[in-house]
């Protein structure tokens, strides 16, 4: 099974879930000597940890928390082993708190349904989009899912068999036929690796997916936590280009596959973001992602 750090197909709370319970096993096996030198070995598995995922913002925001509640140990005075166990407990708690505010997203989101059996048309694998469509049935709503499949990964497959195990009607697609039957849905709804004041991150065809819906009048939600916003103008927070060979294995001479997994949809084309306890406005939310930066040490690329 490929690690977090690999991880291009689960949503990025998962893989945030998957980077905390790898930061507490690091906890445990570092060999650090002194609160300090475990402070500078942890600054270098975070900057690690950003690297591996540098489209996932909560990546780079429980990093800096991380690296917050070791500034403040060593500020009080720890020694090397409460630090550890200021570190641990830290952990325990986001992984509550991830919890905990995906069921708020998910409440939040459930509650834009307006009409019994509506289409919601999505794409990728997102655990945020899952969750929402699972609350807005168990409010008795019975929403269908209008799916894409996502390629290269083809998470998108994933998602439609987890939300007809569940129960809910679904229909699974190819990335190109989305914008097409988009018109037929009651609303779009796309998950966020980062919400920035420019636009939302997320997989590709998000954009040309929030496209075709404003051509046919189709409200767009993104659905993030408050924790997934970051400032636009962090170096840190970037889109890589992923293996070629995930396109086209062995591809014929004079083909050059490109695989651009992720890409930004602008906060003009969404109706809003759900989050955790509210429904932003595109304006809205831009001002939250303006206030969130990162620290000096984790923002640079």
């Amino acid at each position: 099974m490929a690690s977090w750090e690999d991880d291009r197909t689960s949503g990025s709370s998962d893989v945030a879930g998957a980077f905390l319970a790898d930061l507490e096993r690091w906890i445990g096996i570092d060999r650090s000597v002194s609160p300090a030198a475990l402070r500078t070995s942890l600054l270098a598995e975070i900057r690690h940890a950003q690297a591996a995922q540098p489209s996932f913002a909560l990546i780079h925001q429980l990093g800096a928390r991380a690296l917050a509640v070791a500034d403040t140990a060593l500020e009080r005075g720890d020694n090397l082993a409460g630090l550890r166990a200021r570190l641990a407990e830290s952990c325990a708690a986001e992984r509550d708190d991830l919890a905990a505010t995906g069921q708020g997203v998910a409440r939040m989101a459930a509650a834009l349904v307006t009409e019994r059996g509506g289409w919601i048309a999505t794409l990728s694998l997102s655990t945020a989009v899952r969750d929402a469509l699972l609350e807005a049935r168990h409010h008795g709503l019975e929403p269908r899912a209008l799916v894409a499949e996502s390629r290269p990964g083809l998470e998108g497959r994933t998602q439609a068999a987890r939300l007809g195990g569940a129960g809910l009607t679904t229909w699974l697609v190819v990335d190109a036929a989305l914008p097409l039957l988009v018109s037929q849905a009651a609303q779009v709804w796309i998950g966020a690796d980062a919400v920035t004041e420019r636009g939302v991150l997320n997989k590709v065809g998000s954009y040309a997916l929030a496209l075709a819906a404003r051509e046919h009048s189709v409200p767009v939600y993104a659905l993030a936590s408050r924790r997934k916003f970051l400032a636009a103008s962090t170096p840190a927070l970037s889109i890589a280009e992923m293996p070629a060979t995930e396109v086209w294995d062995e591809a014929p001479l004079g083909v050059q596959p490109r695989n651009v997994l992720f890409e930004m949809v602008p906060l003009a084309l969404l109706t809003g973001v759900a989050v955790e306890d509210a429904v932003l406005p595109p304006g809205e939310a831009a001002a939250l992602a303006r206030e969130r930066p990162l620290p000096d040490e984790l923002s640079r690329a």
